[in-house]
């Protein structure tokens, strides 16, 4: 049974109506992409108190994106994890992000590199993913590829697996990273005919995204010959590294699960998986939640 914590949780984002926000269409839908739009241009707000008695916390641009280096005060760490923050392209982070990633290095022995990547609706998805290679690219001059990790929640979850995917095509000399650990991904968007239907069967469980979300931002973020980066599902993944996936039983997005188990399978890949029983999309994200505590022991432990 889910704790009592969980549960006033899922309550909450039921009484503020997220789900109904991203449902909007049409010129609503224009009008909350203006909004966010703005949102993202406010200052993170670094927990330097939180983070700084046990961590570094270093701020470098990289080719014009800020990126947050986070990793144990005193130390020179192989590891390495490159962190990609969800909210569907178009909401920013919050410090629960950077707390998270210090986290992560305390209990990995990593350092994480969080970078503030550039975002829909002034930015297409190629433009994203650009930003977050030459990141990458400077994870690369001081780790083996084979020593970095992908971790990604929600939409940077699906991002995580579009970075390779845009690597391999349009740089093909990058090594991939060691492994991929993904929390609630995205990974066809838009979801096919199959999909969609087990998402509309999901959706009274689902207290956040609405199915028909996906649809509505699928044409903002690639269209044309970029649209193939949205969905990981149909790309060939031979020669991935082993990825671990996490989704709620409560969530919409694990109808994505059955086509990439088959995706995964068919290319080789070896995939772990992580069913949260009764949990909503992404969990984890929630620190004051036992249920988030304990699913973030088992990050940890993909990540090491």
């Amino acid at each position: 049974m889910a704790s009592i914590q969980y549960q006033a949780v899922e309550r909450l984002f039921r009484s503020i109506g997220v789900k109904k926000m991203l449902s909007a269409r049409g010129p609503e839908f224009e009008a909350l992409l203006r909004r966010y739009d703005r949102e993202q241009k406010k200052p993170l707000k670094v927990p330097l108190k939180e983070l700084r008695p046990r961590y570094e916390v270093i701020r470098r641009v990289i080719s014009g994106t800020v990126c947050f280096v986070i990793r144990p005060r005193g130390t020179k760490p192989q590891k390495a994890v490159l962190y990609l923050f969800g909210g569907g392209y178009i909401l920013p982070p919050d410090s629960g992000d950077l707390i998270l990633c210090g986290e992560i290095a305390g209990h990995t022995g990593a350092e994480v590199w969080f970078p503030l990547y550039p975002m829909a609706p002034s930015h297409t998805l190629a433009e994203t993913l650009e930003s977050t290679r030459r990141v990458y690219g400077a994870m690369l001059k001081r780790h083996k590829a084979k020593e970095i990790r992908f971790f990604g929640t929600s939409s940077g979850g699906g991002q995580c697996l579009s970075l390779c995917m845009y690597m391999r095509s349009r740089y093909p000399k990058m090594p991939l990273p060691g492994r991929l650990v993904l929390q609630s991904p995205g990974l066809q968007v838009p979801p096919s005919r199959k999909q969609m239907e087990r998402m509309n069967e999901l959706s009274p469980l689902d207290v956040m995204i609405p199915p028909v979300f996906f649809e509505s931002i699928a044409p903002v973020l690639a269209e044309g010959d970029d649209g193939w980066l949205l969905s990981p599902i149909l790309a060939d993944l031979t020669g991935y590294p082993p990825i671990d996936i996490f989704y709620g039983t409560h969530e919409v997005m694990i109808a994505y699960l059955e086509d990439f188990r088959q995706t995964c399978a068919r290319c080789g890949v070896r995939l772990t998986e992580h069913i949260g029983e009764g949990m909503m999309h992404c969990w984890g994200a929630m620190s004051f939640v036992p249920e988030a505590r304990a699913v973030r022991q088992e990050y940890f432990k993909a990540l090491s």
